[in-house]
Order: structure tokens, then C-alpha cells, then sequence
């Protein structure tokens, strides 16, 4: 979850300002927690979650959750470490006896005649 929240992604949350020098006014009112953004030069502030109104954070939870399913494109390679660490240890051992015995091209061969059952 996200913790950190810049005055500009906070500017579409409705009950807050609509710019980003009515967000920075309205955090120096109420006191929000803020820190020096990274990597940027300049004032820029962002906000942390636990500091901001309850009806903005349940609306960057819910944000945040429906941003979740949202699937971005990935690595081969990161896909392939991603789908082996979901395996169990048992698992994992069965898929590198297997390929460590009949190599990739049985591999690839045995996924060709899945796809023809289908």
C-alpha cells in the first residue's frame, strides 16, 4: 500500500482543493505529516496517508485496491521467477527434476501438445 502522496495525486480526491497550492495550504493547516519529496528539486512536499482526512484515505484505499488488478507487462524472465516462487518447495523440486532430466525443447514440446488438446 502506498503511503506517500504527492499534492498533485491528491488533487481529484473529492472534498480536497483542486490544485496542487490549495492541497499544500489546506496540509499546513491541518497539520499534515509531510517529507521532502525524492529525487526532486525545490519544496516539493508529499503527504503521508496516516495524516490526511478519513474520508481521503478510504478513498486512496479503494484507489489503491482497484489499482491492484490492474496487470502492467512484465519480463519473461521476471514472469517465469514469478510463477516458479508461487510454487510449492515440492513443486519447485518436481519442475527442476523435470527440466534438469528432459531439458527446454521437451519442454516446449510438451506445451505444443497441451495447446493441440485444448
Amino acid at each position: 500500500m502506498k503511503e506517500w502522496f504527492s499534492p498533485k495525486e491528491l488533487t481529484d480526491i473529492e472534498g480536497l482543493p483542486s490544485t496542487t497550492q490549495g492541497v499544500n495550504r489546506k496540509a499546513r493547516v491541518e497539520h499534515w505529516t509531510a517529507r521532502k519529496r525524492m529525487g526532486v528539486r525545490g519544496k516539493a512536499l508529499e503527504y503521508h496517508i496516516g495524516s490526511l482526512p478519513k474520508n481521503v484515505k478510504d478513498i486512496l484505499i479503494v484507489k489503491e485496491e482497484a489499482a491492484s488488478y490492474v496487470v502492467s507487462p512484465i519480463e519473461p524472465l521476471q514472469l517465469w521467477i514469478t510463477a516458479f516462487e508461487q510454487l510449492t518447495k515440492e513443486e519447485q523440486a518436481t519442475v527442476t527434476s523435470w527440466l534438469m532430466r528432459n531439458g527446454i525443447k521437451d519442454f516446449m514440446v510438451f506445451i505444443n501438445e497441451t495447446q493441440k488438446d485444448s
